[in-house]
């Protein structure tokens, strides 16, 4: 099995304490063993959600690969006196593995318009990337097995599931043995920006740690979502006065 590194804990949940290029390199070495690993990129509200529900805290306690997917995860660890490397979210790893074309990859998730303009232009910026096969996130439970078979036949390494967190991770908990993959990420909403439906934040905001901001001041319907990272920050603090 490959390393993972040093791990640290925010409010109980583990993180591990890695670069992109650390993240990679053990993507790379779980396919080549013909290994498998789970791999959650966590953020505040996820964080917090495993806080406060024990089912969602099983889905992080039992994943292979805990990344720091937010500034809030970064602020948490520096408050608890174990700074991690960098942030490594779920839309630039996606970039990076697909960028490198080293892989067998499916996406399964988001709406169907979504994921095929996601593909055309995944295929028009990474040329030399290997698409095996890709689903839509519209399906009933009982096409599942159907699905994880696809995925199965077409000897996929690397399984992105954009059904949004827990569902994405429910689904690769259920279906990995099935799907026979050797990597499976729960990607969130990468597809409504690899298709171009969504603009990432610009550099500057990503760089002070504020794409949370820009996404707000964007979509303004994202507030309930964005009253999460003031109640975890809530509980960071009070954690780190135990």
């Amino acid at each position: 099995m490959a390393a993972k590194g040093r791990e640290i804990r925010v409010l109980g949940l583990p993180v591990s304490d890695s670069t992109m290029e650390e993240t990679l390199a053990y993507i790379d070495k779980t396919v080549a063993e013909q290994g498998y690993a789970r791999i959650v990129t966590m953020n505040a509200e996820i964080a917090y959600l495993a806080a406060t529900d024990q089912k969602v805290r099983h889905i992080i306690e039992t994943a292979d690969y805990v990344t720091a997917d937010g500034s809030g995860i970064l602020w948490a660890a520096e408050r608890y006196g174990t700074p991690l490397k960098e942030r490594v979210s779920g839309i630039d790893l996606v970039q990076h593995l697909l960028a490198r074309g080293k892989h067998r990859f499916y996406f399964l998730g988001a709406h169907p318009d979504v994921i095929e303009t996601a593909m055309m232009k995944i295929h028009s910026d990474y040329p030399d990337v290997s698409i095996v096969g890709y689903h839509d996130g519209y399906f009933k439970e009982e096409e599942s097995a159907a699905i994880a078979q696809e995925i199965a036949a077409a000897q996929t390494d690397i399984l992105f599931v954009a059904m949004g967190f827990p569902k994405q991770d429910q689904w690769i908990m259920e279906h990995r043995e099935e799907a026979g993959i050797h990597v499976a990420i729960g990607v969130g909403g990468s597809l409504d920006v690899l298709s171009g439906n969504v603009k990432r934040a610009p550099k500057v905001f990503q760089k002070m740690g504020m794409e949370w901001f820009y996404r707000l001041c964007t979509d303004p319907k994202r507030i309930k979502r964005m009253m999460a990272l003031p109640k975890f920050m809530s509980l960071v603090k009070k954690d780190c006065k135990k």
